[in-house]
């Protein structure tokens, strides 16, 4: 793992700088945080095709999601001077006001492919429900696989998967890890048990 401190100046855009750091570092990895302000935001909300546009002076409130040499899948949040909160898809055309600090992470591997055919499926205490293709999904595989934790993970495909694995965590979010059939938490929750005792308690 290996982190990367980015300073953007004033009018630089946001995921242009980002996309050309991955790919000419041909780096993988996520964002870990963010400080800074926005004099222009482009987002597109979810189910909708239309890109949305904000000026002014916006603070940026966070920015979540993946890289992987050139390609990315950010969302942003941000608020107005009257802190109202908005949020989305990042797209080009975020621009920045006075400037703008961001902490990348990186990877030597690449991006894992979750499929039913390459699960771990054992006898273990912990069982991960997760998605295809979502990032913290393939975070906290990757975390369980780095402490070598034993695991049984299991991909929603349908909505019948979700609500069977819903009507026991009553959470809508994902991945949703179990220990010993009992609802545990996301990757947050993963994470924070890692920092705390490197996952022992899993074993």
């Amino acid at each position: 793992m290996q982190p990367h401190s980015l300073k953007l100046s004033p009018d630089s855009d946001l995921i242009i700088c980002i996309k050309e750091f991955s790919f000419s570092n041909n780096l993988y990895g996520y964002v870990s945080g963010v400080v800074g302000n926005l004099r222009k935001a482009c987002i597109q909300c979810p189910g909708n095709q239309e890109i949305n546009k904000f000026e002014g002076n916006l603070e940026i409130v966070s920015l979540n999601g993946h890289f992987n040499n050139g390609n990315v899948h950010l969302h942003l949040s941000f608020a107005d001077e009257r802190c109202n909160v908005f949020g989305g898809h990042l797209e080009e055309g975020s621009i920045v006001k006075k400037g703008t600090d961001i902490l990348l992470v990186s990877f030597e591997n690449k991006t894992i492919e979750i499929s039913k055919q390459n699960l771990v499926d054992n006898q273990s205490r912990v069982k991960a429900y997760i998605l295809k293709n979502c990032p913290w999904s393939k975070r906290s595989i990757r975390l369980l696989d780095s402490l070598s934790i034993p695991y049984e993970a299991i991909l929603i495909e349908n909505d019948q998967d979700f609500q069977k694995v819903n009507s026991i965590s009553n959470h809508n979010t994902f991945p949703q890890i179990f220990l010993d059939n009992i609802f545990f938490g996301g990757y947050d929750e993963l994470s924070k048990q890692a920092k705390f005792d490197y996952l022992k308690s899993f074993k």
